[in-house]
């Protein structure tokens, strides 16, 4: 009788942490997007961005974060993230970056990002030829556009006057590209950020179902 009810107590053991490390293996966190003192980080129920201290209805509590890593609380333990790393028992880095994006109710394609460590937002724009901001937004940023080539850029609501200028870091996701061409442009338009071809040029576009998918080329 002994023996059995020692191997009952086992069998309560091992079916007790079975199940919590399947449970632990379906609930992935990773970070989305880390920024200073703020971090997007993702789960099964969803994506949320953080400040310092924040925890998500997931229970994910962010201790720290800048451009290169985030430390989380979750489930009782602290984990260091960066992008693209996921939480499920260890860290495994995916062997190429992808970004998957759905369509809006406009038909656009929008997205959270970051440009030299500063959040935006970016409108995936094809028909742009660089990456284009507003001046506001640039002001805002602190980003010296004035040290660039002055000219003027063709808008929807006309020619306007805009600052040429290389963009130190622009960030989607996981896919981080260095020194993207850009333009100022004069004014509080566009409102959001249009990624266009400087940087879509260095990752791969697959549109399906509504869904857009960038995998990043090298």
């Amino acid at each position: 009788m002994l023996r059995m009810k020692n191997l009952i107590r086992l069998l309560v053991v091992v079916v007790t942490a079975t199940a919590s490390m399947s449970v632990f293996a379906l609930a992935p966190v990773e970070a989305v997007a880390l920024f200073k003192d703020r971090a997007v980080v993702r789960s099964l129920g969803g994506q949320e961005m953080l400040k310092l201290g924040e925890t998500s209805p997931n229970g994910i509590t962010l201790l720290e974060a800048d451009p290169f890593a985030a430390k989380v609380r979750y489930q009782g333990e602290t984990y260091t993230l960066t992008l693209s790393n996921r939480v499920a028992g260890s860290f495994a880095k995916p062997t190429q970056d992808v970004v998957r994006i759905s369509r809006d109710n406009y038909g656009q394609y929008r997205s959270l990002g970051s440009i030299n460590g500063h959040a935006v937002n970016f409108l995936v724009d094809t028909g742009a030829s660089v990456v284009a901001m507003s001046q506001t937004l640039a002001d805002r940023m602190g980003l010296n556009y004035r040290a660039g080539q002055l000219g003027t850029v063709e808008t929807a609501q006309g020619n306007a006057n805009a600052y040429f200028v290389q963009l130190q870091e622009v960030q989607l996701g996981g896919i981080t590209r260095n020194n993207v061409r850009a333009t100022v442009i004069q004014g509080s338009y566009p409102v959001d950020v249009l990624l266009g071809m400087s940087f879509l040029n260095q990752v791969e576009l697959n549109d399906n179902a509504g869904v857009l998918t960038l995998t990043a080329k090298f």
